[in-house]
C-alpha cells in the first residue's frame, strides 16, 4: 500500500513538473489580455515528423504514392529555382544538410501575438548558432550600420526602420517587446491557454475579430489624419509666405487672408485646399503677427504642439466599412489542431446571422463534396476527400464551424498546410496594405517637396525650375531630405516655377 501511494505521488509530481515546464515556456509571454490575435504552431514537432517521413519515404511509400508525390513536385513550377527538377531525394538531401549544419533547428513552438496597436510579438523556440546567424544577417540587404556581433552569445538589434527590438540567443528568437513573465489569462484567453499548453497541440490560432477590425480601421484613420495634418500645415506655410510677399510688393498691405487676390497676383498658383475639407481664414493682422487658420486643423503652431489630431477623430462606423455588415457579429475565430484532429470555428453573437452562416456553411460543404467526387487520381484531392470523410459540424452557440478527425502524423501535416493557406491569404493582403501605406508616405514627401519649392520660389529671385532638394535643405525650407520608403528617387516633371510636379521613380506623382 505504501509503495503504491509513493508511486502515485511520484506520478503526480512528474505530471505537475511537465505542466510547469509547459507554462514556463517563454513563448507564452507573447499572450497578453489585450492581444487581438495569437498563433501557436509546434514547428519543432512538424520539423521532426517531416524529416522522418522524407527520410523513410522510399522505404514506406508504395509505388502509386511515390508517383503521385513526384507529380505534385513537378507542378511547383520550373521557373522557380528551388522547384527545378525537384524530387523527394533532393528534399531529403537539403533537409539533412540543413540539420547537420545546425544553424537553426526548430525545437518547439512559434508563438505570435498582435496587440491593439498592431505591434507583433514573436518567440521562435529553436537550437541556434548565433555566430552563424550573425554572418547571414550581415549579408542581408538594408542592414548597413547595424551591429550583429554576438555579445555573451546574444545578438540584439532593432529591425531597420521600425521600433521593433530583435534578440537572438542559442535557444530562441524574440521579436518585439515581449514581457519577462507571462500574464495571468483573462476570461477571453483562458480557453486558448488551456489548448496551447497541452503537449498534444500542434496548431492554435485565435482572433478577437472585432478588435482586429477596429484596430485596422483606427490605424488607417490615424495615418490618414497624420498625412492630412502635414499637408494642411504645408498649405498654411505657403499662404503665409505668399501673404508676406504680397505685403512687400504692394503699398496696401493684406491684413486679412484674401486667397483670390494672392492667386490674381500670382503669389499662389491656385487656391489651397485642406485635405479634410477645412476652410482657410486669418486670425489677427497678417501685416503684423497674424496667422493663417484652418477651420479643422487650427494653426501651424497648434499642429506642432498638439500630440494627435487637431480635433478628436470621429468614431468609426465599423459596419459601414465592412464588405458584408454581417461580419460585425463575428466576435472570435479559432483554428485548433492536435493529435485527435482539427477544428475551425467562429463565434457569432447574433442568432439570426448565425443561422444564415450555418446555412451558407452547409451549402458550401455540399458543393465542395460534389466537386471532389468528380476529381480522381490527384493525391492532393484524395487527401482532401479523406478530410471530408471525417468531417463533423460544430453547432454550439455561439460557436459555429467544422472539425476533422485524423491521426497524429497526418494532423501535424494538416496543421502545416493550414498555416500555408493562412499565409497565402494573409500575406498578400498585408503586403498590399503595407505597400499602400508606403505609397501614401511617399506622396506626403512629394507634397512637402512641392510646398518647399513654392516657398523657395516666392523668396528668391532666381527660382527653382527643377527639383533641388539640397537647396531646399540649405535654405531651411525643409528640415531634411525626405526618403521614399521603398528607396525611390525624387525628381521633377515640367517647370516647378509654373505647373510642374514632383514625382518618384517608384510611386509616380500624386496626381
Amino acid at each position: 500500500m505504501r509503495k503504491t501511494f509513493l508511486a502515485l505521488v511520484l506520478v503526480v509530481v512528474m505530471l505537475l513538473s511537465c505542466q510547469v515546464a509547459l507554462y514556463a515556456s517563454y513563448g507564452l509571454n507573447v499572450i497578453e489580455n489585450d492581444s487581438i490575435g495569437v498563433i501557436y504552431f509546434n514547428l519543432g514537432k512538424a520539423y521532426n515528423i517531416l524529416r522522418d517521413q522524407v527520410k523513410s519515404f522510399d522505404k514506406t511509400a508504395d509505388a502509386n504514392t511515390r508517383q503521385q508525390i513526384e507529380q505534385v513536385l513537378g507542378t511547383l513550377g520550373a521557373e522557380n529555382p528551388l522547384a527545378r527538377d525537384l524530387s523527394v531525394a533532393k528534399i531529403n538531401e537539403a533537409i539533412e544538410k540543413w540539420h547537420n549544419d545546425g544553424v537553426f533547428i526548430p525545437t518547439g513552438g512559434v508563438w505570435i501575438s498582435v496587440s491593439k496597436d498592431l505591434q507583433p510579438k514573436v518567440v521562435i523556440e529553436a537550437s541556434i548558432k548565433p555566430d552563424k546567424i550573425a554572418e547571414f544577417l550581415k549579408s542581408a540587404p538594408n542592414t548597413q550600420g547595424l551591429d550583429f556581433t554576438p555579445k555573451n552569445n546574444i545578438i540584439s538589434f532593432n529591425a531597420p526602420g521600425m521600433d521593433l527590438p530583435i534578440e537572438i540567443n542559442s535557444e530562441r528568437i524574440v521579436i518585439g517587446k515581449v514581457a519577462a513573465t507571462a500574464e495571468k489569462p483573462g476570461e477571453n484567453w483562458q480557453p486558448y491557454y488551456k489548448r496551447v499548453t497541452s503537449p498534444d497541440q500542434h496548431l492554435a490560432l485565435e482572433l478577437d475579430v472585432q478588435s482586429i477590425i477596429e484596430s485596422v480601421l483606427t490605424l488607417h484613420q490615424q495615418r490618414s489624419t497624420s498625412t492630412s495634418e502635414k499637408s494642411c500645415a504645408a498649405n498654411m506655410r505657403v499662404m503665409t509666405a505668399a501673404t508676406e510677399m504680397y505685403n512687400m510688393d504692394n503699398q496696401t498691405a493684406m491684413s486679412e487672408l484674401n486667397v483670390n487676390e494672392l492667386v490674381k497676383g500670382q503669389y499662389l498658383k491656385e487656391p489651397m485646399k485642406c485635405p479634410n475639407g477645412g476652410t482657410y481664414s486669418s486670425r489677427g493682422d497678417l501685416a503684423k503677427e497674424g496667422e493663417i487658420v484652418c477651420s479643422i486643423h487650427n494653426t501651424i503652431n497648434d499642429l506642432k504642439i498638439y500630440d494627435g489630431p487637431a480635433q478628436p477623430a470621429a468614431k468609426i462606423d465599423v459596419a459601414s466599412q465592412l464588405p458584408d455588415p454581417r461580419l460585425q457579429h463575428i466576435t472570435r475565430a479559432r483554428i485548433f489542431a492536435d493529435t485527435e484532429g482539427m477544428m475551425i470555428a467562429v463565434a457569432v453573437k447574433d442568432e439570426p446571422t448565425r443561422k444564415q452562416f450555418q446555412e451558407m456553411l452547409q451549402q458550401n460543404i455540399k458543393m465542395l463534396e460534389q466537386q471532389l467526387s468528380q476529381s480522381k487520381g490527384d493525391v492532393r484531392v484524395e487527401t482532401v476527400k479523406k478530410l471530408f470523410a471525417s468531417l463533423s459540424h460544430i453547432d454550439r452557440a455561439p460557436w459555429l464551424g467544422i472539425s476533422f478527425k485524423q491521426s497524429e502524423n497526418e494532423q501535424i501535416l494538416v496543421g502545416t498546410a493550414v498555416v500555408g493557406v493562412l499565409a497565402a491569404i494573409a500575406i498578400p493582403n498585408f503586403q498590399k496594405a503595407r505597400m499602400q501605406a508606403r505609397k501614401s508616405a511617399c506622396f506626403a514627401n512629394q507634397r512637402v517637396l512641392l510646398g518647399g519649392t513654392e516657398m523657395y520660389n516666392m523668396d528668391n529671385e532666381k527660382m527653382l525650375h527643377n527639383l533641388d532638394i539640397q537647396a531646399l535643405v540649405d535654405g531651411q525650407y525643409i528640415k531634411s531630405a525626405p526618403e521614399c520608403p521603398d528607396g525611390g528617387t525624387y525628381s521633377s516633371e515640367g517647370d516647378l516655377a509654373e505647373n510642374g510636379r514632383i514625382k518618384c521613380s517608384i510611386h509616380g506623382s500624386v496626381e
